[in-house]
């Protein structure tokens, strides 16, 4: 677990959440919901919200964790009330390198191609514009934009990005 000091671009605790507007049309909603132990080590269920159009949408649960350092994990899935581990492997780095990859393994065990394609800002939403550290995820289909101590303030969805997804409402409770 990370230290009360250590920085984090995606938080963890029960009752976090953020809602996003997406293309001022529709709103989804990420959450964390829960905790679960894989190999003695206790995870977080990040719940997110995954739309393919305005009225459809894929929940995936990531279970998840921070370390010492401050970089997130992903270490399993919670799939039909059932907890599924995944080989560790970190997904959010706290000092990310340009071009470099984070794939990790997808809940029905292919890889999801990651990679982190350098800093820049949000476009404006209710809550401002923020600094984020973007990963662009599985060639052109998903973007998640991580802000330093909040977690993801922008989100596109595909295919091509097609949905902007903009930060409308966040509750962290750490």
């Amino acid at each position: 677990m990370p230290s009360a000091a250590t920085q984090l671009y995606q938080p963890l605790a029960i009752g976090d959440s953020w809602t996003y507007v997406c293309d001022s049309k529709f709103k989804i909603a990420d959450r964390v919901t829960g905790t679960y132990e894989i190999n003695g080590h206790p995870v977080y269920a990040l719940s997110l919200q995954i739309p393919s159009s305005p009225k459809k949408s894929v929940e995936v649960v990531e279970l998840l964790a921070n370390d010492s350092k401050g970089n997130t994990w992903i270490h399993g899935y919670f799939i039909h009330g059932k907890v599924v581990p995944v080989q560790d492997t970190k997904i959010v780095s706290v000092h990310p390198i340009l071009n470099q990859h984070y794939d990790f393994p997808s809940p029905k065990g292919r890889t999801i191609s990651r990679i982190f394609v350098g800093f820049e800002y949000t476009h404006h939403t209710k809550l401002g514009t923020f600094r984020v550290a973007p990963y662009f995820e599985s060639g052109g289909t998903h973007n998640y934009g991580y802000n330093l101590g909040r977690g993801v303030m922008e989100q596109d969805h595909g295919p091509n990005y097609k949905y902007d997804c903009l930060i409308d409402k966040l509750v962290l409770r750490k």
